[in-house]
Formats: structure tokens, C-alpha cells, sequence
């Protein structure tokens, strides 16, 4: 006894533990990493998020070409690889879509998938338009979900024109 209560250890949760038995399993421990789901964790994604390691893909090489189906507006056609599994063997997420050589006046969709080939799965879409005065190339702001290590990432094209038209993309993002 110590002044008429108890000294006791607090309830210290293990690492990343899935636990919200306790205030502790909802705090977490100092320890916690980005696969957790305690206040810590998110700490820990917001520093890693901020002082971690930018990539580009494809890297040292040039622009992925997506091609249109042809028709207005036409379904997505089979997407083709960004980013191949394997390629980033740390978690990541993307930040911008860097857009060039837009062939034609018309507006465009870019529709960016995770997954094997001929398996993919739709995380987001985004918009370009090209017309006589402007054009939307250049690095585009995008928010995508935290990726797993390893995730392949791959792109298709749809575009406002009756015949098959062409965008090159580059992905820029964060490693954590």
C-alpha cells in the first residue's frame, strides 16, 4: 500500500494488437506500426506519410500508353500494368497521375485497378479533358487506399470520342 491505494501496472497492450477490450487496446502501445488499428497506429501512418519515400512508376523509363476502346464513351478494355506485383515491396498509396501526349480534344476517364491480370479490381477513377485552348496534362492530385506490399496496379481508358484514343500516364506515390 502506498498512501491507502495500490501501485499497479497499467494493462499494457501487445503491438498492433485488435483488441478494444481496454482504454490501452484503443490507445495502443508505443511500439504499434501502421497495421494496427489504436490511436498510435494512425500516428505512426501520419509520420510515415509524411517523411517517408516518394516513388514515380514506371521509373527511369517512359509513360504507360492507354488506349481507348473504340465508341463514345466505350467500356474500359483490358487494363494494362503500371506497376507490376513485386514491384514496391513496401505498403503504398498513390498521390498523383501524371497525364501526358492526350491524342485528341475529348474528355477522358482513367480507371486505376489492384489485382492479377484478367482479375482486377476497380479502386478509383479520374477525369482529363483536352479541347482547342487547354489541356489537363501534368500531375493530377489522386487519393487512393493504403496498398499491401507487393499490390500490381494496373489502368484502362474510356473517352468521350467515336474512335480509340490515347493518354500516357505515370504513378506517383508514398511508401510507408
Amino acid at each position: 500500500m502506498n498512501g491507502g491505494w495500490t501501485e499497479r501496472i497499467p494493462n499494457v497492450t501487445p503491438k498492433d494488437s485488435t483488441n478494444n477490450n481496454n482504454m490501452s487496446d484503443v490507445i495502443g502501445n508505443k511500439t504499434d506500426g501502421h497495421d494496427g488499428n489504436s490511436a498510435m497506429s494512425f500516428l505512426h501512418i501520419i509520420n510515415e506519410h509524411l517523411h517517408n519515400t516518394v516513388f514515380i512508376r514506371p521509373s527511369l523509363a517512359g509513360s504507360v500508353t492507354l488506349t481507348s476502346g473504340a465508341g463514345a464513351w466505350a467500356a474500359y478494355p483490358t487494363p494494362t500494368q503500371i506497376i507490376a506485383a513485386n514491384n514496391i515491396t513496401e505498403d503504398f498509396d498513390l498521390h498523383f497521375l501524371d497525364i501526358s501526349d492526350i491524342s485528341a480534344n475529348g474528355e477522358y476517364q482513367i480507371a486505376l485497378y489492384t489485382g492479377a491480370a484478367l482479375s482486377e479490381v476497380l479502386v478509383g477513377e479520374f477525369g482529363a479533358v483536352r479541347n482547342a485552348v487547354q489541356s489537363q496534362e501534368g500531375a493530377r492530385n489522386i487519393l487512393t487506399p493504403l496498398f499491401d506490399a507487393n499490390t500490381r496496379i494496373s489502368a484502362a481508358l474510356s473517352s468521350s470520342n467515336a474512335g480509340a484514343n490515347t493518354i500516357n500516364i505515370k504513378l506517383e506515390g508514398h511508401k510507408y
